[in-house]
């Protein structure tokens, strides 16, 4: 199977405040500039939104059908879930197509609804609810779940000294951890059986592909994806 690289949790101007680039960076200089790096999958993780996710797809199609040089942008939202003291940053991302309304499900499972919180509160914005339950969600909704950088520090705290990222790792509704240093996985305690990904967590055009995973894909698709996951879990 061919190879692809895959970066699959960035954040788009959307929100103003949380962007670190210029806020006037168009849909089409994203899929410009992950082009440009080498990137074949692009996941879009906008804090408890996927408004800006049709943007980029529709940016990516145009580039497409001028140029022959394809990305797949996977539209998505990272979710700040707390439970018993803990915060996990689950990024669950979708299919280019009803995007919206698999969300909309999501949030409603949640008991949560559009938006959560006004647009410049949506990264501080946090969710009680056991992160297991919400990655069955996920995959009930038909979207892919991964975690976000485990092993990033947040001030004294690291969500990969917890005891509930191994429970996520064997969670069978988790597609993957993400990881900032790979050497990590060796502190999983199954040695970490499902695939472990980097992802630039961008917040500019300058820091997309700072981090990616190479994958072997079926297809260049969101289903090549869900299988290609599933595979690595085998």
């Amino acid at each position: 199977m061919p190879l692809f690289t895959i970066d699959l949790h960035n954040h788009t101007p959307l929100i103003p405040t949380d962007y670190r680039g210029d806020v006037a960076t168009t849909p089409r200089q994203i899929v410009e500039r992950a082009l440009e790096v080498g990137i074949h999958v692009w996941g879009i993780a906008d804090h408890w939104s996927v408004a800006y996710g049709p943007r980029v797809v529709e940016a990516a199609e145009d580039v497409f059908a001028e140029t022959g040089r394809r990305l797949l942008v996977l539209p998505g939202a990272e979710l700040r879930i707390r439970h018993d003291g803990e915060e996990t940053h689950m990024v669950a991302l979708f299919p280019p197509v009803e995007v919206a309304e698999r969300f909309a499900g999501l949030l409603a499972a949640l008991g949560l609804e559009d938006p959560v919180a006004p647009l410049e509160e949506l990264p501080f914005f946090a969710h009680d609810r056991d992160p297991l339950d919400v990655a069955r969600l996920v995959d009930e909704a038909g979207g892919l779940c991964h975690i976000g950088h485990v092993d990033r520090t947040f001030g004294e705290y690291c969500f990969m000294e917890s005891e509930l990222v191994h429970h996520l790792a064997e969670c069978e509704h988790i597609s993957a951890i993400e990881l900032i240093d790979h050497a990590c996985r060796g502190r999983f305690r199954d040695g970490l059986s499902i695939a472990h990904i980097s992802s630039s967590d961008s917040h500019s055009l300058e820091e997309m592909g700072r981090r990616t995973a190479t994958i072997e894909l079926p297809e260049l698709s969101f289903e090549g994806l869900r299988a290609a996951f599933r595979g690595a879990r085998r």
